[in-house]
C-alpha cells in the first residue's frame, strides 16, 4: 500500500480518487476506452486524419474482440491484450497489421500511465519473456522492380503497346486482363502512368502526389523542379514543418505530367483527377478518396502485369521501395536518398535502409555462384603466373610489418612520386 500511494503520489497530486483507480483500475469519471478516444480526437484536431483513423481502427478492433467496456475502467492486463493478438490472429489480419494496431494500444496505455490511472507495472509491452512484443510485420526490402522493369513499363506507357483483348461475352476462357470497353483501356494506362509517377517522384505515396501544387518553387525553377512537405513528417522536425522533398522533374516524368497534369497555375493542383472535389470537404474525406484511389490503381497493375506476361503485381510500395533500392544499387549516396524521400533527420539513415534492399537477384546469383567452380573459362593469366604474383605480393606485405612509421611514409611519398611521373608523361604524350 505504501509502494502504490508514494508510485501515485510521484506523478501526480495525490488523491483518494486516484488512489482508488490504482488499487481497482475503476475510475468515475474516465476509463481506459475514454482515454482512447480522448487520443484519437485530439489527432483529428491537430489535422492528422490518417492517424487518427488508424487509432480508432485499433480502438473498434479492441473492443471487438476483447469485449472490454467502459464499466471495466483501466482493469487492462497482459490476459486482455494476448485475447485480442488471439484475435486478431484467429481473423487472419497480418503481423503488420497486428503491430499498427498494437503500437496505437501501447500509446494509451502510456497516457493512462503519465496520468496516473494505471501504475507503472502494469505496462505490459516489452520485448522480455514476461512482456507482450509487438511484431514488426514481414520486411519488404523485396518489394521493388529493377531499373530494367521500370523501364519496360515506361516504354509499355509510352508506347500503349500492351495487348488487352476485349472481353467477349460468348467465351468462358477471357483472360483475366481482358477489358469490356476503350475506357477500361484508358484507365489501365492512367494507373500505370499513376504507379510511375510515383517512383519518379522520389518513391512519394499517392496522397502526397494528391496534393502536390504548382507552387512558387515550380516557377522559379522555371518548371524543372516541385517541392512540396511530405504530410508523413509534418509533426516529425523541430519547427514541426515538415520533411521536404523536392521533385527534379527530368523528361519521363515531364513527358507523363504532358499527358495527365493540369495547366500550371500558381498553387494550383498538379493532379487534381486525384482527390476530385474531396480537397474541399477536408482531410479525412480526401484520405478516403485517395485509399480509392490506391486500389484502383493497385487492381488495374495487377491485370497490366497479367497482360505483359509477370508474375508480381507491382503496388505503390514497390514504386517506393524501387527508388531507394535502384538508386542505392547505382552507387548513389544513401544521404541523397534519404533528403530525396523525405526521411526525417533524427534516424533517417536507418529509415531509409528498411526501404533498401541491400543486394538484388542478380548479386545474389553471382556470390552463390562462387560455392561452386564450374566455370569451364580459363584465365588468359596463366595460373602459375598468379601464384607467382600473389606469393611475391604476400612476401612484401609481411616485410612492411617491420617497417616504421617514417619508413612507411617515406614508402607513401615515393609511390606519390611515381604516379606523379607517369601522369606527366602521359600528358606530354597527349
Amino acid at each position: 500500500m505504501v509502494h502504490v500511494v508514494t508510485t501515485v503520489s510521484e506523478r501526480g497530486i495525490l488523491t483518494l480518487e486516484r488512489i482508488k483507480v490504482a488499487l481497482t483500475g475503476r475510475c468515475e469519471t474516465a476509463s481506459f476506452l475514454s482515454v482512447w478516444e480522448e487520443i484519437i480526437n485530439e489527432k483529428r484536431a491537430l489535422g492528422k486524419a490518417g492517424t487518427a483513423e488508424n487509432y480508432g481502427d485499433a480502438y473498434r478492433c479492441f473492443k471487438r474482440i476483447t469485449g472490454f467496456t467502459y464499466a471495466d475502467g483501466f482493469a487492462l492486463d497482459s490476459a486482455v491484450i494476448n485475447k485480442w493478438i488471439d484475435g486478431m490472429t484467429e481473423r487472419n489480419i497480418k503481423s503488420s497489421t497486428q503491430g499498427i494496431q498494437l503500437r496505437a494500444c501501447r500509446v494509451v496505455v502510456n497516457r493512462c500511465i503519465g496520468e496516473g490511472y494505471m501504475m507503472p507495472k502494469a505496462y505490459m509491452f516489452g520485448k522480455t519473456r514476461d512482456k507482450i512484443k509487438i511484431p514488426a510485420g514481414s520486411s519488404r526490402k523485396g518489394w521493388f522492380l529493377s531499373v530494367e522493369q521500370m523501364t519496360e513499363l515506361y516504354l509499355h506507357w509510352k508506347n500503349h503497346d500492351i495487348d488487352f483483348p476485349i472481353h467477349n461475352t460468348r467465351r468462358k476462357d477471357n483472360p483475366l486482363y481482358a477489358i469490356k470497353d476503350e475506357k477500361s483501356r484508358t484507365q489501365r494506362y492512367q494507373a500505370l502512368a499513376m504507379f510511375l509517377m510515383q517512383y519518379l517522384c522520389c518513391g512519394c505515396n499517392l496522397y502526397d502526389l494528391a496534393l502536390l501544387r504548382y507552387n512558387s518553387f515550380y516557377f522559379e525553377s522555371n518548371g524543372r523542379a516541385f517541392r512540396f512537405i511530405r504530410h508523413k513528417t509534418e509533426d516529425e522536425t523541430v519547427d514541426g514543418e515538415g520533411m521536404e522533398v523536392i521533385v527534379p522533374i527530368i523528361e519521363p516524368l515531364k513527358e507523363l505530367l504532358d499527358n495527365y497534369a493540369a495547366e500550371p497555375k500558381l498553387d494550383q493542383l498538379v493532379l487534381p483527377f486525384i482527390a476530385e472535389d474531396a480537397i474541399s470537404v477536408g482531410e479525412e474525406r480526401v484520405r478516403r478518396r485517395v485509399s480509392d484511389v490506391n486500389g484502383y490503381i493497385s487492381d488495374r497493375m495487377k491485370k497490366v502485369s497479367a497482360a505483359i506476361g509477370w508474375t508480381v503485381s507491382p503496388t505503390g510500395t514497390y514504386a517506393r521501395h524501387s527508388f531507394a533500392t535502384n538508386l542505392h544499387a547505382a552507387k548513389v549516396p544513401r544521404d541523397y536518398i534519404s533528403d530525396a524521400m523525405g526521411h526525417s533527420l533524427g534516424n533517417r539513415g536507418q529509415i531509409t535502409m528498411r526501404y533498401i534492399s541491400p543486394w538484388t537477384i542478380e548479386d545474389r546469383m553471382t556470390y552463390n555462384n562462387l560455392l561452386l567452380n564450374l566455370d569451364n573459362k580459363k584465365s588468359d593469366q596463366p595460373q602459375e603466373n598468379i601464384t607467382i604474383f600473389e606469393s611475391g605480393k604476400q612476401a612484401i606485405f609481411e616485410k612492411m610489418h617491420s617497417f616504421s612509421e617514417a619508413d612507411l611514409k617515406e614508402a607513401l611519398i615515393m609511390l606519390k612520386k611515381k604516379e606523379l611521373q607517369q601522369l606527366e608523361q602521359e600528358l606530354v604524350a597527349m
